[in-house]
């Protein structure tokens, strides 16, 4: 029952809207739902990988740390237990050069030094006023004594460890990891403090070998160590877990967070606690880069489904709507639908058979049209019967008869222009009787016609008119043909226009030549010719007569003439200059007479 509902509303809805449910229940959630996860399970993946490198980095730097300090410690209780510096310490001096002979004769401190390159600086404070300030032992004065490091120093016997302001040999102060240990002097009841300063460098190149960066302080102080500045002003010190335990994950600093490990560790001898922080700068932006690349993926793949989708759809709803309108125009009786139908499958099949059928139909009813048409065409037959039952009753012989006989009588007369004129006048009649239900004529003939016309036109206008007839010598015009009545139009607008302004040495040109298969007749004035204006205006008349203008109207019945006979292809070229002339072309297919009786 749940079935038939879920599909009683999708056959409600269109089909290009259930194209659009599927994808959105098929493709839509699922991509987004995997997408989110394998995003989220990335990320995962990646932090844990960049904590557990910051943890393994931070054990590095604690196990080096470690090496590091308890060298200097016993370094520093070797230099302790060493007899000729507590010699020297407990020695009474009588005169400043004599401790001065003393100090330079003993070479502990220069042996220290340069076997240990962890060591930047050493000094021995003493209570022995008979030993001057030398290079590595200095007096306890007043200043030294309210120094924070000495007063710790004179509480405990216990060696520690603080952060001190250390000058290089350039007179640049930084905060150096220093060691303090007393050296016991029981021969005279009193001791003096040595001062071990860990060199910087050395802690760089020791812990500086991995693309993390690492922060070290002393609990409760500041950090004396750090291989990045953006880490030196944070407070690391609230992500430190005791004195044995360790922070791991996010830690916020100034303006953006990281991924790190914040550790603590004690060292036997002391009661000083050391923090290390393993940060790694390019986790988070890393991560961030990975989550951008996979979201842009994923809505990658979401719009490339969508945009296929979408255009499948509007295709596949257009292919339906077609054929259901088909369907309709059909059931109202229109048959014209479209005759292509793109596709191989059930609808192409459906509007295959729908277009036989309106086929069918089609043909059956144009057999009723043609019996239509058959009556209809003995109706006409019999009305072009009638006709020419009237029109026999005027005799065309009658009236070539009658203009032969002025044309005797005006000889008789000695009229020989009114003969002369009536004999082209009847010729000219007589070629248009003849031709004016012909489809075709010879080129000759209609040569012969216009050069009738033109001597009429002679006999008119006397010296205004003058004609030429130009053709090739090899050609002979009876073997090609061409539409009845079809120049003469043309050569009457040369005179009544082209020369209407001409009083005398008047000039018609015709000229005939064959190129590439097409018969050009050239028809040419010297008249007043046209401006470009003019000229522009009297194509359009040819080419797209207006209805209520009369003008070219004999040119363009001409071009449509053409056009209709030959084709597109073919048709009028007008060129003109004012006060040079006009030139008529008329282009034709080169056919032979009779040739297309036997197509």
């Amino acid at each position: 029952m749940t079935r038939k509902k879920i599909l009683d509303v999708f056959t409600k809805i269109r089909v290009q809207k259930q194209l659009y449910i599927i994808f959105f229940i098929a493709i839509f959630i699922p991509v987004i739902t995997i997408g989110n996860y394998l995003v989220y399970n990335t990320r995962a993946l990646l932090l844990e990988h960049y904590e557990d490198q910051s943890h393994s980095d931070n054990l590095r730097v604690k196990s080096l740390l470690l090496d590091l300090t308890a060298n200097l410690h016993n370094k520093a209780e070797s230099l302790a237990s060493d007899n000729e510096l507590v010699r020297l310490l407990v020695s009474s001096y009588s005169s400043p050069g004599e401790s001065a002979q003393a100090m330079e004769a003993y070479d502990g401190f220069r042996t220290l030094l340069s076997e240990d390159v962890s060591i930047q600086h050493l000094s021995v404070y003493t209570f022995n006023t008979t030993l001057g300030e030398g290079k590595y032992i200095h007096q306890i004065t007043d200043d030294i004594q309210k120094e924070d490091w000495f007063e710790r120093a004179s509480k405990t016997v216990t060696p520690f460890w603080t952060e001190e302001m250390v000058a290089d040999d350039f007179g640049n102060e930084s905060l150096m990891l220093c060691l303090h240990s007393r050296i016991f002097l029981p021969q005279i009841n009193s001791y003096a403090i040595l001062n071990l300063t860990v060199s910087s460098n050395h802690i760089k190149n020791r812990i500086e070998n991995s693309t993390l960066n690492t922060v070290l302080w002393l609990e409760g102080d500041e950090i004396f160590y750090c291989s990045d500045r953006r880490a030196i002003d944070t407070n690391l010190e609230a992500y430190a877990k005791g004195p044995t335990g360790y922070y791991l994950g996010k830690i916020r600093l100034q303006d953006y967070s990281v991924i790190g490990c914040v550790s603590s560790m004690s060292t036997a001898y002391s009661d000083d606690i050391f923090h290390a922080a393993s940060l790694n700068y390019d986790g988070y932006p890393y991560i961030n880069k990975i989550t951008r690349i996979y979201l842009a993926i994923l809505l990658l793949i979401l719009f490339i489904t969508s945009t296929f989708i979408y255009i499948f759809s509007r295709y596949f709803s257009r292919r339906v709507i077609t054929l259901r309108e088909s369907m309709h125009k059909a059931s109202q009786g229109s048959y014209h639908i479209t005759d292509t139908f793109h596709g191989e499958d059930e609808i192409s099949e459906a509007f295959a058979d729908l277009n036989v059928m309106v086929q069918d139909i089609l043909r059956k009813e144009a057999s009723v049209y043609e019996a239509q048409i058959k009556a209809q065409e003995l109706t006409n037959q019999q009305q072009r019967m009638e006709f020419k039952m009237l029109a026999s009753q005027i005799n065309p012989h009658f009236l070539y008869n009658t203009l032969e006989t002025i044309r005797m009588r005006s000889l008789k007369a000695g009229n020989t222009d009114v003969a002369t004129a009536v004999k082209l006048l009847g010729k000219s009649m007589r070629y248009v009787l003849e031709n004016t239900a012909t489809s075709f004529s010879t080129l000759a003939k209609e040569l012969d016609y216009i050069q009738t016309y033109l001597a009429i036109q002679k006999l008119r206008f006397h010296d205004r008119v003058n004609y030429s007839l130009r053709t090739p010598p090899d050609m002979n015009l009876s073997e090609y043909q061409i539409l009845p009545l079809l120049l003469q139009p043309i050569v009457e607008n040369a005179i009544l226009h082209g020369l209407e302004e001409v009083e005398q040495n008047g000039k018609i040109i015709i000229h005939i030549h064959i190129k590439e298969k097409k018969l050009y007749i050239e028809i040419f004035d010297n008249g007043c010719g046209m401006t470009p204006g003019e000229l522009e205006q009297m194509n359009r008349n040819i080419y797209q007569h207006p209805k209520e203008s009369t003008k070219s109207i004999g040119l363009f019945n001409i071009y449509q003439r053409i056009v209709l006979c030959y084709g597109p292809g073919y048709g009028l070229k007008a060129k003109s200059r004012k006060q040079r002339g006009t030139l008529i072309t008329m282009v034709l297919p080169a056919q032979k007479f009779g040739r297309e009786k036997e197509e």
